[in-house]
């Protein structure tokens, strides 16, 4: 690599500069990144600095020289951020490994019956929570305590047919609750248990 006039103000030169020496230049940062879309840009990169740093670089010794440790920084810098990126990658993929590992065991050591009872469960008591309160009361001491609608009107202080609507109005919203989580069928089924005197 040759010594270059140190007039970089010159256009004529820089560009002289820029032909010359910018395959031998990609050939060198492909050797090192193996991308060659990534080795134009660093050295295009290279020569985009120099080229804007001019005025503040000394150009009266090897020019090429300058550039070439300029690439080499970009190079390494390059391959630093590469290497950071894949050790961060493979945390993330030891870390996703991980709780796959968790939940494959985790599956494989529950009872399909109890994570679906238990599920059903947790449904029907968040439906339950967002009832108006004497819906709710009504419902669970009606069916879940098993007393009768006098029983119940009495103790809320409500008609009897007061309590029948009531019950229809928690069995439309466990409906409502329950219907994107089972088959229609198993829906009716449950709701036909719970619905029943």
């Amino acid at each position: 690599m040759g010594h270059i006039p140190s007039n970089m103000n010159d256009g004529v030169d820089f560009g002289r500069l820029y032909d010359e020496y910018r395959p031998r230049f990609i050939e060198f940062a492909r050797g090192y990144v193996r991308d060659r879309l990534v080795a134009e840009d660093l050295v295009t990169d290279t020569f985009l600095y120099f080229w804007e740093n001019r005025d503040r670089i000394d150009t009266s010794g090897n020019v090429v020289a300058y550039l070439f440790t300029t690439l080499r920084h970009k190079c390494l810098n390059h391959l630093r951020a590469r290497l950071i990126r894949q050790r961060v990658q493979s945390e993330i993929e030891a870390l996703e490994n991980r709780v796959l590992r968790e939940n494959i065991r985790s599956l494989e050591l529950c009872d399909p019956r109890q994570l679906f009872e238990g599920e059903i469960e947790r449904l029907v008591r968040e439906s339950l929570d967002e009832m108006p309160s004497l819906t709710r009361g009504v419902f669970t001491e009606q069916r879940f305590r098993g007393r009768s609608y006098r029983e119940v009107a009495e103790q809320f202080g409500i008609s009897e047919r007061r309590v029948g609507s009531e019950l229809e109005k928690a069995l439309a919203k466990l409906r409502h609750a329950l219907h994107d989580y089972l088959p229609a069928a198993l829906v009716a089924a449950l709701l036909e248990r719970l619905s029943r005197p």
